[in-house]
């Protein structure tokens, strides 16, 4: 039997993904990617923007024709889109409200669920023969217990909480994912030092509000923090120990502002896998749209934080994300949220247009009443300001050394590309032309920057 997970959203999704496709293959299923051949396909969705959602909505119509060839063929989805496991068989007041709008699923499973994954598939089809899953207790609360089955041997993302206690109006994470709490710190650095042993250059700490890590309700009441003054600098400084057994760098995503300390800056001076790259989301340059989004800091609260950062370390890179167009936004409030990305430069931002989710509370009180035409104005000017702002980036790198995790070889131009430690993607041709290409990849280069573009820095292999 043969499984596809097609995987939509931000890092956490691709992370659970990995922990799927531990339990399938714990089932007897093998990995393929024709679609022709898959006995199981599964959505993890994303429902951040109507976008992915609109994808999926899409791909489940193509997925009835396969359906009529193969009898066998099951479809799921989890993610964020779903709220409540539960399979076409189940009673009607237990299905999730996904069946109704959703054609062609046979079953449908919260992530937090994962260990339940093997009788959910046998309630949807009575007569699947598929192996007995040992995962424990098939009861287990924290499913990131479940082993990964890491997409690449050189980097891994590592989660380390789950759900958020933020309320941002427009977001609906909260509901999805249900309420902030942070994984035991034995547990991350468990999987973390297993990870340095198998020779992995690169971590990624994952979470909603990553600094927030051991300071929610939930992780209060656990007592797993009590004593500790700052779980999220404490589980870094022991993360840093790794170094040592070769962990190169460290980073994280994606941190909140409002509780963006002092000695998290500091860290990133202090522990040698901490990277000179920060991303921290504002969302928007404007006080009123902030407090409407229950943003919970001003725009002179985030400048503050990076005045900190670059005081500390000049040279670093700083990357946000933006929403345009979010409820009732005027174009003055947009204007602001312009002349605080010209104060500020960010290198690089992940900019929005905003659209309604169901469900949120920006939805359910306020108008989308910017424009369709005007949400689109506003982000090319927004990104126009970005294509400058980055190339400026780059260019203040030129001539510099830098040191880049190769994650890819171009056989059409000749030149491999990867990460610096700025995350700015930088291509250069291997210097030792008698080996293969293909063995550079997941390895530290030093190269030096000699032409910087918009979006990627040319590079000599030093």
């Amino acid at each position: 039997m043969k499984y596809i997970i097609q995987t939509l959203g931000c890092a956490m999704n691709y992370s659970d993904t990995e922990r799927i496709e531990t339990m399938l293959e714990k089932m007897g299923y093998t990995k393929t990617d024709k679609e022709e051949e898959a006995d199981l396909y599964i959505f993890n969705t994303c429902s951040i923007r109507q976008k992915g959602e609109d994808r999926v909505y899409g791909k489940l119509q193509t997925l009835g024709r396969y359906k009529k060839r193969n009898p066998r063929l099951l479809v799921g989805l989890t993610g964020c889109m779903v709220r409540k496991t539960s399979t076409k068989n189940s009673p009607k007041e237990e299905k999730d409200k996904l069946f109704n709008v959703a054609k062609n699923v046979d079953f449908i499973f919260n992530i937090k669920d994962l260990a339940k994954l093997e009788e959910v598939l046998q309630e949807a089809s009575p007569n699947l023969e598929i192996k007995p899953v040992e995962v424990g207790d098939k009861e287990i609360k924290d499913y990131l217990k479940i082993p990964a089955k890491y997409t690449l041997n050189y980097k891994a993302y590592v989660p380390i909480q789950i759900g958020c206690d933020k309320f941002c109006t427009y977001c609906i994470v909260p509901y999805s994912r249900g309420r902030e709490q942070s994984r035991p710190m034995a547990d991350i650095i468990k999987e973390c030092e297993a990870l340095v042993e198998k020779g992995y250059k690169e971590i990624t700490l994952g979470g909603q509000t990553v600094n927030s890590y051991g300071k929610s309700a939930i992780d209060k009441k656990s007592g797993l923090f009590n004593g500790i003054k700052d779980p999220f600098i404490t589980l870094l400084k022991e993360l840093n120990k790794l170094h040592k057994k070769g962990l190169n760098r460290l980073k994280f995503t994606s941190p909140h502002p409002y509780d963006y300390s002092d000695e998290l800056i500091q860290a990133h001076k202090d522990l040698e896998v901490l990277t000179k790259s920060f991303h921290i989301p504002i969302q928007s340059g404007d006080n009123e749209t902030l407090k409407k989004m229950n943003r919970r800091y001003t725009v002179e609260d985030y400048k503050k934080i990076i005045e900190k950062i670059r005081k500390i370390i000049p040279d670093a890179s700083i990357a946000t994300d933006i929403i345009v167009g979010f409820c009732g936004e005027t174009k003055e409030q947009f204007e602001n949220t312009y002349k605080t990305y010209k104060d500020i430069k960010w290198d690089m931002a992940y900019i929005a247009r905003y659209s309604e989710r169901p469900g949120t509370v920006a939805t359910r009180f306020f108008k989308d009443d910017v424009p369709r035409e005007e949400k689109a104005r506003r982000w090319h000017k927004l990104n126009k300001l970005l294509e400058e702002c980055s190339y400026n980036y780059n260019k203040s790198l030129q001539g510099k050394q830098l040191e880049v995790l190769v994650d890819y070889y171009n056989e059409k131009t000749g030149e491999l590309e990867g990460k610096s430690r700025e995350n700015k993607t930088v291509q250069f041709k291997p210097k030792n032309t008698s080996v293969s290409p293909y063995t550079y990849i997941g390895k530290i280069i030093n190269v030096k920057a000699t032409t910087p573009l918009q979006w990627v820095i040319k590079a000599e292999e030093v």
